[in-house]
C-alpha cells in the first residue's frame, strides 16, 4: 500500500510557474531497518545502508558531545525504495562531519532526510556525492542556534539517462555570528532532470551572521532539465548573504581543445562530467571512501 507524501518543500512559496515549491511522491509502507546511534567522541563510523530489495526505512542518530569530533560515512545502496533519516546534534565547540554517498541501482528511489542542530561554536560539515543510477530526493534542514555555529556543504552529482535528482537544503541562522557556505556542482546528461533548492534564512536575532551559496551545472544533453532555486530570506539587518549560479554547456573552444588532442566529444563530456565528483572525492581525507567513489565513478562513466 502506498500514499502520497509531500517532500522537499521550500520554506516560502515562490517560482510557482516552475513547479519547484515542493515534490509529491507515491511512497509505500517501508520495512523498519532499525536505528544506528553514534555518540562516541573522536569516532569514525561507516554505515552501509541497503533496502534489501524492498521498500525500507533506516534511522541514524549522531551526537557530538561538547568539544568532540565525530565523522560518519553513509553509503546508501538501493534496488527498490529506501528512506534514510539522519539526525545530528552538535554540542558546544564540537563538530560532525557527515559524508553521504548515493550508490543506488537503476529504477530505484532514495530519499535522504537530514536534519541538524548546532550549539555555540558547533560545526557541521556535510558532503554529499550522488553518483548512483537511481532517482534521489534529498531534503536537509540545519538549525544554527548557538552563537558562532557554522555549516558547510559540498555537493557533487551526476545525472544520466532519465534520472531525477531533487534536492532541498535549508540553513536557518538563529544565533549571532553564525556562518554557512553551500557549494553544489554537477553534470546532467541524456534526459536527466535536476532541481536544487538552496535556502539561507537569517532569523531575527542572528546579527553578524554570514551565508553564501553557489551552484555550477554542466548540461550535456538536449533533453536535460535543470532548475536552480537559490533563496535568501532575511529578518535581521546586520547580516551578509550571497548566492550565485553558473549554468552552461561545453563551449566550442573547449571541444576544439579536446578534439585537437584526439579526444572525441563524447569522451570529453565524460571527462568534464566526472570532474566535480572526482574533485569532491579527493577532499574526503579517507582512502577507503575515496577509492570506492572513484571506482564507482569509473563504472558509471
Amino acid at each position: 500500500m502506498s500514499e502520497k507524501v509531500i517532500i522537499n518543500r521550500l520554506p516560502t512559496r515562490t517560482w510557482n510557474r516552475l513547479g519547484v515549491n515542493e515534490t509529491a511522491l507515491e511512497w509505500g509502507t517501508p520495512a523498519d531497518l532499525g536505528t544506528e546511534s553514534i555518540v562516541a567522541a573522536g569516532q569514525t563510523a561507516r554505515l552501509d545502508i541497503a533496502d534489501g530489495g524492498e521498500c525500507g526505512e533506516k534511522t541514524v542518530d549522531i551526537h557530538a558531545p561538547e568539544g568532540q569530533t565525530v565523522t560518519v560515512f553513509e553509503t546508501m545502496k538501493a534496488e527498490s525504495d529506501l528512506l534514510v533519516r539522519t539526525a545530528i546534534r552538535v554540542g558546544k565547540d564540537a563538530k560532525v562531519r557527515l559524508v553521504q554517498i548515493q550508490n543506488t541501482a537503476q529504477d530505484s528511489r532514495l530519499r535522504m532526510e537530514t536534519v541538524g542542530e548546532c550549539a555555540d561554536n558547533g560545526q557541521v560539515e556535510l558532503v554529499q556525492i550522488l553518483l548512483g543510477r537511481g532517482d534521489v530526493y534529498s531534503d536537509g534542514r540545519f538549525e544554527l542556534t548557538g552563537t558562532g555555529a557554522g555549516f558547510t556543504a559540498g555537493i557533487g552529482y551526476l545525472g544520466q539517462k532519465r534520472q531525477t535528482i531533487d534536492m532541498n537544503l535549508t540553513v536557518n541562522h538563529w544565533g549571532q555570528k553564525t556562518t554557512c557556505e553551500i557549494n553544489a556542482s554537477g553534470a546532467l546528461k541524456d534526459d536527466a532532470q535536476k532541481i536544487f533548492r538552496g535556502t539561507i534564512d537569517f532569523k531575527n536575532g542572528s546579527a553578524g551572521s554570514e551565508g553564501s551559496e553557489q551552484e555550477t551545472v554542466l548540461m550535456l544533453g538536449d533533453g536535460v532539465v535543470n532548475k536552480t532555486v537559490p533563496l535568501i530570506l532575511c529578518a535581521e539587518e546586520n547580516v551578509v548573504g550571497n548566492h550565485g549560479a553558473t549554468i552552461g554547456e561545453l563551449d566550442e573552444n573547449t571541444l576544439f581543445y579536446f578534439e585537437s588532442r584526439g579526444i572525441p566529444a563524447d569522451v570529453a563530456e565524460n571527462i568534464m562530467a566526472r570532474a566535480a565528483i572526482e574533485r569532491l572525492a579527493r577532499t574526503l581525507g579517507d582512502e577507503t571512501a575515496q577509492a570506492a567513489v572513484l571506482a564507482e565513478l569509473e563504472e558509471v562513466l
